[in-house]
């Protein structure tokens, strides 16, 4: 996660369309993937309806069943396509590959319509051609600007491939290739919107002061952890940190000195993390962390690894020869075990956070070896409903 600064060099054009999306943006394209899945199907039940239609009026026709089979294969792929995007697996490649299914499919519908010697449904199709566009649209939902452009290039080289075919079979219309202009047209208009909504998104999502996530993405990241948690059985790790005696620094070094504590301390998180953690500033000098995947005692070692980090790590401070240095005190809490829901979670980490402060500061409280998970809410009901105790019949006093 880069730093936010005023300083740093402008990116050029080839960077802004050619790079892969800052963590916070890709989790908020996979959020538009999952939409685009779930239309994905939707479109493909509704291309079902042209075959069907005509094998209805035609029984028994070539015609419709090919076009039938086809619909059907493409129902087939966006069914596994929606179920591994709801599952998260490929994040960092299902944009491109669904990105090439959607306009894969439109051609193969327009193929088998060359195949079956009809040049002019294959160049003039007004229920399947406009498919393109809506494949192209959808490639702004995941704000990746590579998806958009492999996505537009290649419907303008399958397209162009059936036309094209289409001209030396049957010697179709030149007009046929006017299209190819709209979808190149398409293709840009949706590369510059992702460009301009990444450069908005980040200015939304980012503390401009530390180059972190901000607190409400960091609440929105920690939501979609907690559903992903339920639905898949996993784990995962909160973390709460704050940089001790902050004040006494800043009385200290003053307000730039701060300063700079709160930026060394952000780039050794950002410099410590996974590209898969979460990292953020929760305000002042406190910061919050996501480590998906990562059990109790590997979340305990891994931060305390990065509390050893701070301790040791020289700050340069302006005006002064001798760099000073920060301690930092750390609470973590587990999904599930310390809490059902993101409150919860948030809770137990800012409690273990002071009692590290409670207890000297400058170190790492987690549960301990023998923490028992805390009943969730179910777990309350059933031992509630399923568990009778005896009753003891009342003896009257004598």
């Amino acid at each position: 996660m880069s730093q936010l600064d005023s300083t740093a060099p402008e990116p050029s054009l080839w960077q802004k369309i050619w790079s892969a999306p800052e963590p916070e943006i890709s989790s908020a394209g996979y959020g538009g993937e999952l939409l685009v899945a779930g239309v994905r199907l939707l479109l493909v039940v509704v291309l079902l309806y042209f075959p069907i239609q005509e094998l209805l009026h035609k029984p028994g026709g070539y015609d419709p069943l090919a076009l039938l089979t086809t619909a059907t294969l493409g129902l087939l792929l966006a069914l596994v396509a929606y179920s591994a995007t709801s599952r998260r697996w490929g994040k960092s490649w299902i944009g491109f590959a669904t990105g090439i299914l959607d306009v894969s499919l439109v051609s193969a519908m327009l193929a088998v319509f060359l195949i079956l010697g009809r040049p002019e449904e294959a160049t003039n199709s007004l229920g399947i051609f406009p498919i393109y566009f809506l494949a192209i649209a959808a490639t702004s939902l995941r704000y990746d600007v590579r998806i958009c452009i492999l996505t537009g290039f290649l419907a303008l080289v399958q397209y162009g491939a059936v036309i094209a075919y289409a001209d030396w079979r049957w010697q179709v219309h030149s007009a046929a290739f006017a299209p190819l202009a709209q979808l190149a047209g398409a293709t840009f208009i949706a590369a510059t919107v992702v460009v301009r909504s990444r450069e908005l998104r980040l200015l939304s999502t980012r503390d401009r002061f530390t180059g972190l996530l901000n607190r409400a993405v960091f609440s929105e990241q920690l939501e979609r952890e907690v559903a992903f948690a339920r639905r898949e059985d996993g784990r995962f790790a909160v973390a709460m940190l704050d940089i001790d005696h902050f004040k006494k620094f800043n009385d200290t070094y003053g307000h730039a000195g701060g300063d700079e504590a709160l930026r060394a301390v952000a780039k050794t998180l950002r410099d410590s993390c996974r590209a898969t953690d979460v990292v953020a500033r929760y305000g002042g000098e406190e910061f919050a962390l996501i480590l998906p995947g990562v059990m109790s005692g590997r979340a305990t070692d891994l931060l305390e690894r990065f509390r050893r980090v701070v301790a040791v790590k020289a700050i340069t401070l302006p005006g002064r020869s001798k760099p000073a240095s920060v301690t930092v005190s750390i609470g973590v809490a587990i999904w599930p075990d310390d809490g059902d829901t993101p409150a919860d979670l948030l809770r137990c980490a800012d409690q273990r956070l002071y009692q590290a402060k409670a207890e000297g500061r400058d170190r790492v409280i987690g549960p301990t070896p023998h923490h028992h998970p805390r009943p969730t809410e179910e777990s309350r009901r059933v031992a509630t409903s399923e568990v009778q105790l005896p009753i003891a019949p009342m003896v009257p006093p004598e």
